[in-house]
């Protein structure tokens, strides 16, 4: 029986989490779902884990790689020897929801390409932060985004860039609509090669699901993407999504300005505060002007909140951002509560 749907999980030594990733989706599995597993040869025992649980589910299809491709390469990959109609792209030390993979084949009978699924954000050790929603109504939509006045409106409505499919576990995407074209190489590496080759596909026709639903826990204080510093994890971001948007749209296209904005929100005048802290600290495996580029291209043609956010970041003293960030804190605590009322939740 070919599988509806196939859990593509490219790992590099997460042992640490894989057992809890694939405990959560094995629980809930049918003979409808197959798991894939791309090892891009990991040190620890990312395999003698995945080997215990395919005893326990013969599902699991484990591919062990004679060295690391990277995520981009892994990924894709994962894809490749999947035998699935569809495709849910999964890290493997994220956690899946009860119930989730009944939600999405359920939802998979609107035969869209894609869908992005919301989910929430824990801690390292997977206690529930808060939801992240990827658009300010949390509502459901359907974008078909090779039409420009559908893409433009959707991103104008995010949040976030996982409007533009930055979130890997967050995204099912239809394998024959994945294989339709060769995304090249321009964007290999940059850890944005799967975002190029949907935009790639969306040239003609790609039609995308925003589910409201949190299908997943995200875990954080985990980003594998920080092990060459702070500043590096932030031009990944800045540049890797610069460079996307103006490849596919243009320098002055509407897409880019908005891929900037939800930048901004991601990467806050405080992170930046935060990183620019954290250089001096380290001057010798951190660089300030590097920084300082990626704060300008971050921040460019924003009128005025950016020419003020450029006072902040340039004149305040080191450490001035802690005081800031208690009344950030405060601020999103209370929208949060606001969005909870407006939608009937109740508060302790």
């Amino acid at each position: 029986m070919t599988p509806k749907l196939s859990i593509c999980i490219p790992t590099y030594n997460f042992g640490e989490f894989i057992g809890e990733t694939l405990k959560s989706i094995v629980g809930q599995a049918t003979e409808e779902v197959e798991i894939v597993i791309v090892d891009g040869a990991s040190t620890d025992n990312t395999q003698a884990i995945v080997t215990d649980w395919q005893r326990k589910f013969p599902g699991i299809r484990y591919f062990r790689l004679a060295q690391k491709g990277g995520i981009d390469h892994d990924l894709a990959k994962s894809v490749e020897l999947a035998s699935g109609e569809y495709c849910w792209l999964f890290s493997s030390d994220d956690v899946m929801r009860p119930d989730a993979i009944r939600g999405v084949i359920e939802h998979l009978e609107q035969a869209c390409d894609v869908y992005v699924c919301e989910h929430s954000l824990c801690d390292k050790n997977m206690r529930v932060l808060h939801d992240y929603p990827i658009f300010v109504d949390e509502k459901s939509r359907f974008v078909e985004f090779s039409d420009a006045r559908q893409r433009g409106e959707c991103l104008a409505e995010a949040l976030n860039t996982e409007a533009l499919f930055s979130f890997m576990s967050g995204l099912i995407v239809r394998r024959s609509k994945w294989l339709s074209v060769d995304p090249g190489t321009q964007f290999l590496g940059s850890c944005w090669w799967h975002v190029a080759r949907l935009l790639e596909i969306a040239r003609t026709r790609l039609s995308v699901c925003y589910v409201s639903d949190v299908w997943l826990d995200k875990r954080g204080d985990n980003d594998s993407f920080l092990e060459r510093g702070v500043v590096n994890r932030f031009r990944i971001a800045v540049d890797g999504f610069t460079r996307i948007s103006t490849h596919f749209y243009g320098a002055d296209s509407r897409e880019l300005a908005e891929v900037r904005r939800l930048l901004r929100n991601e990467l806050s005048i405080l992170s930046f505060f935060s990183a620019r802290d954290r250089v001096a600290k380290s001057p010798r495996t951190e660089s300030r002007d590097e920084l300082d580029r990626i704060f300008d291209l971050c921040y460019r043609n924003c009128g005025m909140q950016g020419q003020i956010t450029r006072v902040l970041y340039y004149c305040l003293p080191m450490g001035a951002y802690r005081g800031l960030k208690s009344t950030y804190k405060i601020a999103r605590a209370g929208m949060r509560l606001a969005r909870g009322r407006s939608k009937g939740i109740k508060h302790a």
